[in-house]
């Protein structure tokens, strides 16, 4: 196939030896590291398990399985939109926020009857969202190119 301009464009599907499915699930665990860690750190895994009555070890494991799906969702929806290398920081910046308002703003909040966290927990929370999201869309670019494969 020719390689010509509109097939570059934003937005047109990627096709199945692009595997974008498969590099958002490998960014979203690896984008979830740094994340997971602001976490650990600030403290804010200790609140989320006493919220969600589970075992402080299990927390982390549960955030990285649901970052990975959110990655998994990145690539998928967004296709080659998410491969651009000069804005992506920023594209998946605000998906970072877009998974944190529609995860642990809304949907847990909704379920538990209360904030799964509040106050300096809760910024922590909102800034390990925006880090995934940052570390996402950078890393997705180059996650994604070391998983395409040539058709011959």
């Amino acid at each position: 196939m020719p390689d010509i301009p509109f097939m570059r464009a934003h937005g047109h599907v990627p096709g199945p030896t692009q595997r974008p499915t498969a590099a958002g699930i490998i960014d979203g665990i690896v984008a979830g590291i740094p994340a997971v860690a602001l976490l650990w750190i600030s403290g804010a895994l200790d609140v989320m398990s006493r919220s969600l009555k589970l075992p402080e070890l299990l927390v982390p494991e549960l955030q990285l399985l649901a970052l990975a799906i959110a990655g998994a969702f990145y690539g998928r929806v967004f296709g080659r939109a998410a491969n651009d290398r000069d804005g992506g920081w920023l594209f998946g910046m605000s998906y970072g926020f877009l998974v944190w308002m529609l995860g642990p703003a809304t949907l847990l909040q909704w379920v538990l009857r209360a904030p799964l966290a509040v106050g300096r927990p809760a910024l922590m929370l909102f800034g390990a969202h925006l880090i995934y999201g940052m570390t996402l869309g950078f890393l997705f670019p180059h996650i994604h190119t070391l998983l395409q494969r040539d058709l011959e």
